[in-house]
């Protein structure tokens, strides 16, 4: 079947952001995976590998049975869980950087005319973009969490945009963010319901993955005559831990594209009306 271009710059339906993402996904997901692969697949299974080293370590240290032992272990508790969520966040941003970089080419010069060593060209310096942009989104969120939860929720949809207007208009951080939030004020239901969806998927994908550690769990706290923090999970319960993290992590280019589409979508609705750049 003939491949076609796929006009990122025109106007959409929700319906059909989320059928023309799939479609991208279908016909681009070969030069895709092979820029993941190179840059961004190391780091992925750095953190699943530190995902199961935190994990082994809350069994271990957190025993709800022993409160005092409970309270002394609650600092580095949190302290990797903290360590984790930057982690987590530097990977995003390396895989947000890669597969936006293809975008913005492919944007640019369309299907087909364009090597894969211009968009490795765009790396370093988009990955620098997208670390940025998911820093100052990453704080802001939590701002609005530590607030009341909602006020999280709705700069988490917000300013969604933001990395991807940050990369390819390159105007700003400050721009990117008056940007995002000038084109998602009369779509916020819709750019909501695409990141919900995506959220979805990731979740269901993980959980379809992680169902045999689920019941080994189960089975290793009803049969065993040991606390919960002595149990002796198999090496594969921990190998599909991690294997569940990195498939989740890659899974997440799915909501990137929705939310890419939905920029250009819109970028035109609104180009009579744009702001001017801060």
């Amino acid at each position: 079947m003939t491949k076609k271009d796929i006009s990122f710059q025109k106007k959409r339906e929700v319906g059909d952001v989320i059928t023309d993402s799939f479609e991208f996904l279908k016909q681009e997901y070969k030069p895709i995976l092979n820029l993941i692969t190179v840059y961004v697949l190391p780091f992925l299974l750095l953190y699943g590998a530190f995902q199961v080293y935190m994990q082994m370590n809350i069994i271990n240290k957190i025993d709800l049975n022993d409160s005092e032992k409970l309270m002394s272990n609650i600092g580095p508790f949190y302290t990797n869980i903290f360590l984790f969520s930057l982690f987590g966040l530097f990977v995003q941003s390396l895989l947000v950087g890669t597969y936006y970089s293809y975008i913005e080419v492919y944007v640019k010069k369309g299907k087909g005319n364009f090597e894969l060593s211009e968009v490795k060209s765009l790396l370093y310096s988009n990955g620098l973009l997208a670390l940025a942009a998911g820093f100052t989104i990453y704080i802001t969120v939590l701002i609005g969490v530590i607030l009341c939860i909602v006020p999280g929720i709705y700069f988490a949809n917000t300013f969604s945009l933001t990395a991807m207007i940050y990369i390819f208009e390159k105007k700003g951080i400050a721009n990117a963010f008056t940007r995002s939030a000038f084109l998602t004020r009369n779509a916020w239901w819709n750019t909501f319901l695409l990141n919900i969806l995506g959220l979805v998927i990731i979740w269901l994908s993980g959980l379809l993955i992680s169902i045999p550690t689920f019941f080994s769990g189960i089975s290793q706290n009803i049969f065993s005559m040991n606390s919960p923090n002595q149990i002796d999970y198999p090496n594969w319960y921990w190998i599909l831990t991690g294997v569940s993290t990195v498939v989740s992590s890659v899974l997440w280019i799915i909501p990137y594209t929705f939310l890419a589409f939905q920029y250009f979508n819109l970028h035109e609705q609104t180009k009579p009306f744009s702001p001017p750049s801060v």
